[in-house]
């Protein structure tokens, strides 16, 4: 196992270890259906979050856990990490949900990771690196204005988004990654609900294929408060964005509104 401290140049490869252990792990469970020590959790969150947590204290990085909350490590550098995003999706037999690990070096994007834990297709991103799917770079739709635009939204969207089509798919990182690769038009939390192991990677992955990333009530989207919540937006371009209430056409660097 590489050392703590070496893993600059390289996090991708320990985020792809940290997702095949958690994937390995699930492979054999069966308790789908069962509940956590939590009433927001599951048993399938605890068996994946112990597999990462393996892995990631091996490597001595800090770990910022939904289920385990903030582990300090012996540096800098932080893995946040959702270990099965979308696990309700997962305990009703939706086969719909991923596994999403930011690596931060004090509050600073460096390397983002999502791996559908189904289908076991993976979006990557490296800062200033651009993005990808299973290898190859990805941009976004490129679309400017509503008139045909389908956007992920989480919480129940009303009548009044000027979009022509929503989908409310259980799984933010993976929503985000379809607006990363055009799949989705644009992607907004209406509840500001999300912590910030649901977004983390998927937003850098979005701000690395060129998508514009924001926060609904203007905060800084990264830090490593288990408790606090806000609302990602990305959408393909500023302009889309404008049209849905969040932007002014500046950009900016991940971390802040892009």
């Amino acid at each position: 196992m590489t050392a703590v401290g070496d893993w600059r140049g390289d996090w991708l490869s320990l985020l792809r270890q940290t997702a095949d252990a958690v994937q390995a792990a699930l492979s054999t469970f069966d308790r789908w259906h069962d509940g956590g020590d939590r009433p927001d959790q599951y048993a399938l969150d605890q068996v994946a979050d112990a597999a990462a947590l393996e892995v990631l204290d091996a490597a001595g990085v800090g770990v910022l856990s939904e289920e385990s909350g903030l582990r300090p490590g012996s540096g800098a550098s932080t893995v946040i990490i959702d270990p099965v995003d979308g696990s309700t999706n997962a305990s009703r037999g939706i086969p719909h949900y991923c596994i999403s690990l930011c690596a931060v070096e004090g509050l600073t994007p460096v390397a983002g990771l999502v791996r559908h834990l189904v289908s076991g297709e993976e979006f990557t991103a490296t800062a200033g690196d651009g993005a990808r799917r299973n290898g190859q770079p990805i941009i976004p739709s490129g679309r400017t204005n509503g008139e045909r635009a389908v956007i992920g939204v989480s919480g129940r969207p009303g009548a009044d988004l000027p979009v022509w089509q929503v989908r409310v798919l259980g799984s933010a990182a993976l929503d985000l990654c379809a607006v990363a690769c055009g799949r989705l038009d644009a992607y907004i939390d209406l509840n500001s609900n999300h912590g910030v192991w649901d977004y983390a990677a998927g937003v850098l992955i979005c701000a690395e294929a060129g998508a514009w990333t924001g926060e609904a009530g203007g905060r800084e989207l990264f830090h490593l408060s288990h408790s606090e919540r806000r609302g990602p937006v990305a959408a393909s371009t500023a302009e889309l964005a404008v049209l849905l209430g969040h932007a002014q056409h500046e950009e900016s660097a991940p971390g802040a509104e892009r």
